[in-house]
């Protein structure tokens, strides 16, 4: 099969897709809403017209979110069918992290219930709980009274083996951090596998994209981790992503060990990542100040920002170019993506009456 025969149907399909989410009255007409019955109500007659109909039935945001994240699993599966085996199977491991978010947020009511002794009735009917990827029984994991049951869950899956490193006694004691690095660290891990299997411009496309996310991803995590939040060394060296040009550097450099890292790695990202090497020359060490830590906390926020402008910028130039290729799905999902979190971000805060203008500038609108 030929790339234009794998790619003509499905990228012309969400190209006019793409086409009609470019278009932000939408996104204005909710903000501009009085209410969030209102906002609700601008949904109606266009791809999240469910949304309205699950508000207007339950009254419940969270529900409507939960709808959403339906509708995004469902979306993946619906291009996958159109997809050949491998492009569509690579399209599986980008849905296995939407997967792993749902079993992160269903690990974090069992801790609050079997470590924290915290209720959690009122937040278990907001799990996803059908198959996405693999076979998860979600109420076993909710309410699971001992470790190896907890275990049990997830036989079968990738994430057997992930908490079988841990432990109820290392959980208790520091928390679900180490063990959603862990989970994140495997996806990288299944991600780095796809992209390698992908061939000719797939694989071309596919790297350039994820090696810039990693890297990117990989500063963000030594800047806020390491100046706002002390991690140690060996704390670092769990936390970074082990993939990509940064992670590679901070190694050769030996950053991760020092006490000040970027110090380390500023000619590195000056080098490769320039728009972001002020920010990264203005984060100092907090010593616990907090006006430095604010401080420091505004220098990352700048750094998130470009990253995601960064992101936008590949997708767009990837539209702009070859049409036959897995580029223009990734593009698809990614603005899709971009769209959902605005209007996640516009609903919420109609629920708490915040201004129109205070959305607006919380969302860079």
């Amino acid at each position: 099969m030929s790339r234009v025969s794998d790619y003509a149907f499905v990228n012309a399909k969400l190209r006019a897709r793409i086409g009609i989410m470019h278009d932000r009255t939408l996104f204005d007409e909710m903000l501009k809403s009085p209410s969030l019955t209102e906002a609700v109500a601008k949904l109606d007659g266009t791809r999240h017209s469910r949304l309205a109909e699950v508000y207007r039935k339950t009254g419940d945001l969270q529900q409507v979110e939960l709808a959403l994240l339906e509708e995004e699993i469902a979306c993946y599966r619906e291009v996958e069918g159109y997809l050949p085996s491998v492009p569509a199977a690579f399209l599986s491991v980008l849905l296995e992290k939407v997967e792993i978010d749902n079993v992160k947020n269903a690990i974090r009511l069992w801790y609050s219930d079997a470590v924290r002794h915290h209720a959690i009735s009122y937040r278990a009917s907001y799990i996803y709980r059908k198959i996405i990827v693999h076979q998860i029984d979600y109420d076993a994991v909710i309410n699971a009274s001992t470790y190896p049951d907890l275990l049990s869950a997830f036989a079968g899956t990738p994430y057997h083996d992930v908490l079988s490193s841990f432990s109820l006694e290392r959980i208790a004691e520091n928390g679900l951090f180490p063990l959603e690095i862990a989970l994140d660290h495997m996806w990288f891990r299944h991600l780095e596998k796809g992209v390698s299997e992908l061939s000719g411009r797939d694989r071309k496309i596919a790297e350039h994209i994820y090696s810039v996310d990693v890297d990117l991803k990989n500063i963000l995590m030594l800047t806020r981790y390491r100046y706002s939040y002390h991690l140690s060394a060996a704390e670092m060296k769990a936390v970074m992503i082990p993939m990509g040009y940064i992670a590679e550097e901070a190694r050769k450099t030996g950053a991760l060990d020092s006490d000040d890292p970027m110090a380390l790695m500023k000619d590195i990202v000056q080098r490769h990542y320039p728009q972001i090497s002020e920010e990264i020359a203005r984060i100092r060490r907090t010593a616990d100040d907090l006006t430095t830590l604010d401080e420091n906390n505004r220098e990352i926020v700048l750094i998130e920002e470009y990253l995601s402008e960064r992101r936008k910028k590949e997708y767009t130039k990837i539209l702009a170019g070859d049409p036959f290729t897995i580029g223009v799905v990734l593009s698809y999902f990614f603005l899709r993506s971009s769209e959902d979190a605005v209007i996640r971000a516009i609903l919420s805060g109609k629920f708490y009456q915040w201004s129109e203008e205070k959305i607006r500038e919380g969302l860079g609108l």
